[in-house]
């Protein structure tokens, strides 16, 4: 079996599908970050290129699955990133996607909320679309659905599940501060502001959360036919 993952990351993706297929299965990830793939590449060992949508460096009909983990909400045109990976695909593939769903977060809401203090939220909103501009649109499950079938994918489904995410408020912390909603709003303030902001956050975070932020999260999965 030949599996492509797409936005690969760190491998996370590709080495639990290597756990689940076994040996013999070849897995090729795609990323356009050089970084993320040097650092998975320390601790998992797969083949890995450097690539974008919808400029996949593969001939047509060379893959039996593929799956893009969080990744379509990225990209300028997710019809033209679908129709692409459809295209690497052989008939009767299996094409797989991820993406969040709308469930409030409310750790993620005071973050903004706090971030907001710092710079207009309608301008954080519009530097965080400029990167994601599909996060809002697919988490509505007809209109992942309607992608997938678009894209010449045939019975497409979507399921929904719900996760509990606990974890220390530190951590939290530091993601959300290394996401791109951080990336933009560290783009707008200098050092000065960026390490005010910072205390503000621990000292919001604690007394709103203690050590500890729980919440849920649902992601949708997409999966179809070629």
């Amino acid at each position: 079996m030949r599996i492509l993952d797409v936005g690969t990351g760190t491998g996370i993706i590709a080495e639990r599908m290597r756990t689940a297929t076994g040996p013999n299965t070849l897995i090729v990830g795609v990323d356009a970050a050089l970084t993320m793939l040097q650092e998975g590449r320390r601790t998992f060992q797969y083949p890995v290129v450097v690539a974008q949508m919808p400029q996949l460096p593969f001939a047509a009909a060379t893959f039996d699955v593929a799956v893009a983990g969080f990744v379509l909400s990225h990209v300028a045109d997710y019809g033209l990133a679908l129709t692409d990976i459809v295209r690497v695909c052989r008939r009767g593939a299996r094409v797989g996607m991820t993406v969040w769903g709308a469930l409030p977060n409310p750790a993620a809401q005071l973050w903004t909320e706090v971030a907001s203090r710092f710079v207009d939220r309608d301008e954080l909103e519009r530097g965080f679309r400029a990167h994601i501009p599909w996060d809002a649109w697919f988490a509505n499950t007809s209109r992942l659905q309607s992608a997938l079938t678009a894209a010449g994918l045939q019975h497409a489904v979507v399921h929904t599940r719900t996760y509990a995410m606990r974890m220390a408020t530190s951590d939290f912390l530091a993601s959300r501060n290394a996401s791109i909603q951080g990336t933009v709003l560290r783009e707008r303030l200098s050092d000065e502001r960026w390490d005010r902001f910072r205390l503000e956050l621990i000292d919001t975070f604690e007394s709103r959360f203690g050590a500890h932020v729980e919440f849920e999260r649902d992601v949708h999965f997409g999966i179809a036919e070629k």
